[in-house]
């Protein structure tokens, strides 16, 4: 008896028609994948998606007129809750990947590596999974860190409840009065202390009570 298969509904958006017809003609040689439908306009492909939401929407990121791949994968993640994007981009993805993710894309194949890993990057992105190049998702990972770190300033360091003390020593409150409010043992906040000195660099409480009410005035 044969085995039926979970086939993967492919949308393709080009607005080459060769490179449609060539992306076509690769993915209807697997069998777990159909192409059920494909433009060369993004208004029209989202139009045609409404009755189809297919599982995978395969975007150029650099559509040629009206609403670009970007705005495309905006409004597919917004509206075609189903449907996960793979941007296919003959950009650099140094530049463009991170915004394509942004945008709502699942993952960011680039165009010349195509014939190699869109077959396995569709069947990623198509169970949930994001699908990202080595170095693009290194490079993403590090963007991500860094932009949490700057967000929060040097306090970022600082572990949830160690930020919770250093507030309370910045708005005046005293060792015993912070174990109290915490529910805390003594001993505990001072090991707290202790621990936001060494992350500051600080050489004493006093440094570090100042260090702290400077920062509340500040903030």
């Amino acid at each position: 008896m044969a085995v039926l298969l979970n086939r993967i509904n492919v949308f393709l958006v080009d607005d080459h028609k060769i490179v449609l017809d060539g992306l076509k003609s690769l993915l209807e040689r697997e069998e777990d994948m159909v192409v059920v439908g494909m433009s060369d306009d993004a208004e029209k492909a989202f139009e045609m998606m409404r009755g189809l939401e297919p599982d995978v929407a395969v975007v150029d990121i650099g559509l040629g007129r009206g609403t670009s791949g970007l705005e495309l994968t905006r409004n597919i993640r917004d509206n075609y809750f189903r449907t996960r994007v793979l941007v296919l981009s003959q950009n650099d993805e140094d530049i463009y990947a991170e915004r394509a993710m942004r945008a709502g894309a699942n993952g960011y194949v680039m165009k010349s590596e195509a014939t190699h890993t869109l077959v396995d990057a569709i069947r990623r992105v198509s169970t949930g999974n994001i699908y990202l190049s080595d170095p693009a998702l290194l490079k993403l990972m590090k963007e991500l860190v860094t932009s949490k770190y700057e967000k929060s300033g040097p306090l970022g360091i600082l572990s949830d409840r160690e930020l919770d003390v250093f507030n309370l020593l910045g708005q005046g409150y005293k060792t015993a009065d912070i174990a109290k409010k915490l529910n805390l043992s003594i001993k505990t906040i001072d090991t707290h202390r202790i621990h936001i000195r060494g992350k500051f660099h600080l050489n004493n409480n006093s440094d570090l009570v100042r260090f702290a009410v400077e920062w509340a005035k500040n903030n």
